[in-house]
């Protein structure tokens, strides 16, 4: 069968108090583009537990979902006393989300929540990747939809989300993977023997500007996390035009540095590194554009 067109939609993180979590996100210059919680009508709801969604943007088409406890299944409760606050999985949105399961399946995932249909929102299950990693796949229905956020970056210092990276094992294998399979495309290739960084994205990039970045580790922060949990979603990505500025007003905002912007050889701009005060790293590029 041809490969169904996935966009990259957003990136979902358990935590454990997200009303607190929010805030800091909210002084480094973030918004709130929706939320809901167990009473909105038509979510979640099962006998396990209630939804509590809140979303996340700045300045991209690219958002982050905060997740918080009781989780709906079991699995995700397993998920959450294993790994506790962090990055859980990545959202791709399809025209027909039934239609991916024996794509997915065939391709090598496996699934970790069947396909359902939640009321008139959406549809759709959560499959793992061959490395272990989490993928929602999702499709709307009705007149459902999370708002976007205007496309253009954010303050003075020009910030705005671009993606995500997960951390890989076998880095060439994972590529291969998510463009056969997934149909994105390379738009930046870093790779020596089996190590670097690539920078995917999906059919829309020349209207979105938001990518996938595949990599291995090359902070001490990042080979914690593989040594911790094996490969992993590692960071939120983002750009701005004045990095270090950006850089400063997360640290203002109770980010934690890692590692001050620098030059990044691997993809030719200054990049800083810090860790949200619920321990997801974070990444601020300078602004630049791969071809579309």
């Amino acid at each position: 069968m041809q490969a169904p067109a996935y966009q990259l939609h957003h990136l979902c993180i358990y935590e454990r108090q997200p009303r607190d979590a929010m805030w800091n996100w909210l002084r480094w210059y973030h918004a709130i583009p929706a939320y809901y919680w167990e009473g909105y009508a038509d979510m979640h709801h099962t006998g396990e537990g209630g939804v509590d969604y809140t979303f996340l943007a700045c300045g991209g088409p690219f958002q982050m979902q905060l997740e918080a406890p009781p989780y709906q299944f079991e699995y995700e409760r397993r998920w959450f006393a294993e790994h506790g606050s962090g990055i859980n999985h990545i959202c791709w949105i399809v025209p027909n989300a039934l239609e991916t399961v024996d794509h997915l399946q065939s391709a090598g995932a496996t699934v970790a929540m069947p396909y359902e249909e939640f009321g008139g929102t959406y549809n759709g299950f959560v499959a793992i990747d061959t490395e272990g990693r989490w993928v929602e796949i999702m499709e709307y229905v009705g007149g459902f939809k999370t708002p976007d956020v205007e496309f253009r970056p954010v303050g003075h210092v020009g910030l705005q989300t671009l993606g995500v990276v997960q951390l890989c094992r076998d880095l060439n294998t994972q590529v291969d993977w998510y463009c056969e399979v997934l149909g994105q495309r390379i738009v930046h290739d870093a790779r020596s023997d089996n190590e670097g960084v690539v920078y995917l994205a999906d059919h829309t990039y020349g209207d979105r500007q938001c990518v996938s970045v595949l990599a291995t580790p090359a902070l001490d922060a990042e080979h914690a996390l593989m040594d911790r949990h094996g490969p992993v979603i590692s960071s939120v990505l983002y750009q701005a035009a004045d990095v270090t500025q950006a850089y400063a007003d997360a640290v203002a905002a109770g980010f934690e540095e890692i590692s001050a912007p620098a030059q990044d050889d691997r993809i030719g701009s200054i990049t800083g590194y810090l860790r949200e005060p619920s321990g997801n790293i974070v990444q601020v590029r300078e602004r630049f554009e791969f071809a579309a």
